[in-house]
């Protein structure tokens, strides 16, 4: 195949190359954002879509720090992690810059310089939440450090009222009194809409949970739930369930606040009947197969 044209000659375009790059599938790159000064240090670690562009990172980085109502008045770019003058294009997308473990650029907002960190990558799932703070330290002025705000502000008003409309009532009821919107990531990522792959009578008897009457009962099993589908381990388990009861207003019978254990203890009849069926205790099913018991757990048609 002959080329004729002028300047071009010589210049291969790989093809393959191309498509390869087309059909990449999206990773979750976990990374740590951090302004460190002399009388002060601000750090945020932020799980987000890597086939996002730099000029994404800028909108999250402003939601994540809080540095400015009008982020558009204030001059920004992003650079080499070792010259500030080697600017890269706001259009590349993160991958490009932040793949792997130890990859560094600098990110500089008006006079804020922040070092950005990838600390690692992994793949994700289609309903993991397009940016997500997941912790963080320090405040710039008189703001103060807000997770459930932060997130609330990332995932966006319209995607919390789709996430709440396809959940449980009583759940949605918890995130709203307590506050914690932190779960609404969590909600979205189970996929809710997404029909569980359940035997008939193990979906009429999650239909039927909790079956405690009580008040703090049924909250102290909601946030089990919430918990559970966490998937983490039983102290990440434990601070959940004492920080979601506390910002309900539950407390114990003498006035200290509800330990882990309480709380299980409130609800023990309905996780018996959970562990039953594979989705809490020391025989519960694989994570898998776990996932659509909660999924069918905390979603509305559990409740209908």
């Amino acid at each position: 195949m002959s080329n004729n044209g002028a300047g071009h000659a010589g210049q291969v375009v790989d093809l393959a190359a191309v498509r390869a790059q087309r059909q990449r599938q999206a990773r979750t790159v976990i990374l740590q954002a951090s302004n460190v000064r002399a009388d002060a240090e601000v750090h945020r670690h932020i799980g987000l879509n890597d086939s996002l562009h730099l000029a994404d990172l800028h909108e999250i980085l402003g939601t994540s720090f809080g540095f400015c109502e009008s982020p558009g008045a204030t001059p920004w770019h992003f650079s080499t992690a070792d010259d500030r003058e080697e600017r890269l294009d706001a259009a590349d997308p993160i991958h490009e810059h932040l793949a792997g473990e130890g990859d560094r650029i600098s990110y500089h907002f008006g006079l804020w310089d922040v070092t950005i960190t990838a600390v690692e990558s992994y793949p994700r799932d289609a309903g993991t939440p397009r940016a997500l703070c997941v912790g963080g330290s320090g405040a710039f002025g008189d703001r103060e450090f807000d997770l459930a705000d932060i997130n609330a502000a990332l995932t966006g008003t319209a995607t919390i009222r789709t996430v709440l409309e396809a959940t449980n009532p009583e759940v949605r009821d918890i995130i709203t009194r307590s506050g914690i919107f932190d779960f609404v990531p969590l909600l979205q990522a189970l996929d809710l809409t997404r029909e569980p792959d359940l035997a008939r009578g193990t979906a009429e008897l999650l239909r039927g949970l909790p079956v405690e009457k009580q008040p703090p009962a049924r909250d102290a099993f909601w946030s089990v739930a919430l918990a559970l589908a966490c998937m983490g381990d039983e102290a990440l388990g434990n601070h959940i369930l004492e920080t979601t009861m506390a910002a309900l207003g539950w407390e114990d019978d003498d006035g200290t606040p509800l330990t882990g254990v309480r709380v299980r203890e409130l609800c023990v009849e309905s996780l018996t009947l959970l562990a039953d069926v594979g989705g809490y205790g020391e025989h519960a099913r694989s994570p898998v197969d776990r996932l659509d018991i909660y999924r069918c757990l905390l979603g509305r048609g559990a409740a209908e």
